[in-house]
This record gives structure tokens, C-alpha cells and sequence, in this order.
């Protein structure tokens, strides 16, 4: 059963392991005369946690219908630590919950480091809308939406800062030991001080690398705060998680290819330099059918302000506003 515990719902597999997951938006369960609720799981970025989706603000969900679950990755926020763990593990932690939860039908959502988990979806879980997919008879992915997504490394990431390349890169020759002690020494001690200014001072010092956009965008209060909440609960119990992940992230044990493009937003802005907008360039022309929309004003954190575009083309519900799209 699923128990309300420091705000979140939790359920226990099989193995142990504990998976930890925030609703936002509202009820899961209507009354029988509403309309059921669009159900879409959110995926955080790296390092992170369900925190993250705070960023969203609650009307933008409400208006839509939508109800958004974000969860936890194991090693972050209230999910186990799983060492062992690959990328293509994930679409069975979804499914679990989204069977716990007695939901069928859903859209997965990555931003950032949730975009592979986002991809693992489309790749592995069958996939039901006749717009878009074949219909299968046991079909539940709707679609999916990777924004400002983390591709594969093997893309070119010329324009990356330098600083997070090596940390990515890291996670390749690094010992797992080495490359969690790194990350907890960058950011986890930050992250665990009882003095919030001192991880607020780190993170804004990071933003000022980033291109205008991204620095007014930490300006706005409910984005900033998440940013924090999201970064305090990666490191919760220390930088073990973000250990395997940044070690996963290197290989994802599928490829680009293999997954069918349609059904499949990107959204990336053109001045992103955690992940240039070349890879993501590179990233849809591996996966035929997918669909893109280049932002030319933004960064990207602040690629969260297009958010009820992305909802809107998400569900089918535009009212004609409109982005650049190529």
C-alpha cells in the first residue's frame, strides 16, 4: 500500500527497494461525473528529485486537467539507492506504480537528466494512440515530451560549459567511490548545510555562467525554490545516487535508433549550453517521426517557461500559441 510520508506517497516492490513519488495538480480519483484527469509522470533532472516539479505551478495543471507524478529516482529524495540499477530498469518502476495506482494510460514527461528515463519509456513501455502509434492491445505510453533533455555523450557536446563536461565525462573512467565523493564534495555538503544560503549561493553562481535568459529566470522565486528543494533532495543521503546515475548515464543500454519518433515532443532552447541544441539536433534526426520545437530565446532552466505550450501540444489542447518550430 502506498503510505503519505513526509509528504509523499511510497510503495515497496517486491526486492525492498522503495520508490517515492509527489502528485501535483490535485486528485488522482474523480467523482464519476468529471472528466478523468490527463496523467503524466514527471522525470527530474541530474542530479535531483520529485521536488523539481514545484517549478509548475499549480493553476497551469489545474486548467489543463492534468495531474502530474513526479517521482523520485532510486539514490535520490525517498527511493532507494539501487547500485546496480540501469536506465532501461526504469519503464518497470513506472509501470509498477502506475499499476499500484490502478492508472492504464499516461504520458511520461522528461526535463533535463530525466530525458533517458523519458526515452527508456518510449522505448520499452508499448505504446497506445491512434493518432500517433500503432494501437496495441496492451498499449499505456499516450506520448512523451523531453525537454531541455541530456542526450548521449557520443553526440557532439561542443558549446557544453566546460565544467559540467568533465563531470560528465568523469563518471566514465572515475571509480564509482571517487566519482560520488566528487559530486557530494561540488555540491552534496552545499546541498546538507543548515544555512540554505550556502547551497543558494552556490547554484546562483553556477547560473551566472549561463546565458541572460537563465540568469532572469533565477530571479523568479517559484523557479528558483525549486531548483533548491530539488538539489537538497538529490543529496538527502548523500552523493551515492548521483554516483550511479552520472555512471549509468554513459551507457544507456539502448540506442537512439531503436526507439520510434512518433508521439515524441523535444523541446530545447537555442541557447543551452548544459546541453547544446546541436545534440538535441542530433538526437531527433535518430528517431524518425519525432517531433521538435526550437526555442531562440531560451537557456536552459528556463525552458520551464513554455510549460502550458508543452502541455497544451501535449494533450491536443493549443489555443494557437505558438513557439518556433522546426
Amino acid at each position: 500500500m502506498a503510505a503519505q510520508l513526509g509528504g509523499q506517497d511510497k510503495l515497496v516492490l517486491p526486492s525492498g527497494r522503495t520508490l517515492a513519488w509527489t502528485v501535483y495538480g490535485g486528485d488522482l480519483q474523480l467523482s464519476e461525473d468529471q472528466e478523468p484527469p490527463a496523467i503524466i509522470f514527471y522525470f527530474h533532472g541530474f542530479p535531483g528529485c520529485a521536488n523539481e516539479a514545484t517549478q509548475i505551478e499549480p493553476e497551469t495543471l489545474q486548467q489543463r486537467n492534468a495531474r502530474l507524478i513526479s517521482v523520485d529516482r532510486p539514490g535520490f529524495g525517498n527511493s532507494t539507492h539501487y547500485a546496480e540499477r540501469q536506465i532501461l530498469d526504469w519503464p518497470k518502476d513506472v509501470l509498477a506504480i502506475a499499476d499500484h495506482l490502478h492508472i492504464l494510460h499516461f504520458y511520461v514527461l522528461g526535463f533535463s537528466g530525466g530525458a533517458p528515463y523519458a526515452l527508456a519509456c518510449a522505448h520499452s513501455i508499448p505504446r497506445v494512440n491512434g493518432d500517433a502509434f500503432d494501437v496495441t492491445s496492451n498499449g499505456r505510453l499516450l506520448g512523451a515530451v523531453i525537454m531541455a533533455g541530456a542526450y548521449p555523450f557520443n553526440l557532439n557536446m561542443a558549446g557544453m560549459l566546460p565544467d559540467l563536461r568533465v563531470l560528465l565525462n568523469a563518471g566514465a573512467w572515475l571509480p564509482r567511490f571517487a566519482t560520488g565523493g566528487l559530486l557530494d564534495w561540488v555540491i552534496g555538503g552545499a546541498a546538507r548545510n543548515p544555512d540554505p544560503k550556502v547551497l543558494e549561493k552556490a547554484m546562483e553562481a553556477s547560473v551566472m555562467k549561463r546565458p541572460g535568459p537563465e540568469k532572469t529566470a533565477w530571479t523568479k522565486p517559484t523557479l528558483r525554490a525549486a531548483a533548491l528543494d530539488s538539489t537538497r533532495g538529490a543529496f538527502l543521503n548523500g552523493g551515492a545516487g548521483a554516483a550511479t546515475e552520472l555512471m549509468i548515464l554513459n551507457d544507456w543500454g539502448f540506442e537512439l535508433e531503436d526507439i520510434d519518433g512518433r508521439g515524441i515532443r523535444l523541446w530545447h532552447g537555442k541557447l543551452d549550453r548544459n546541453v547544446p541544441v546541436s545534440m538535441a539536433e542530433q538526437a531527433a534526426e535518430k528517431m524518425p517521426g519525432v517531433e521538435t520545437h526550437y526555442c531562440d530565446e531560451n537557456g536552459h532552466l528556463d525552458l520551464v517557461l513554455h510549460m502550458e505550450d508543452v502541455l497544451d501540444n501535449l494533450l491536443g489542447r493549443s489555443k494557437g500559441k505558438e513557439v518556433q518550430r522546426e
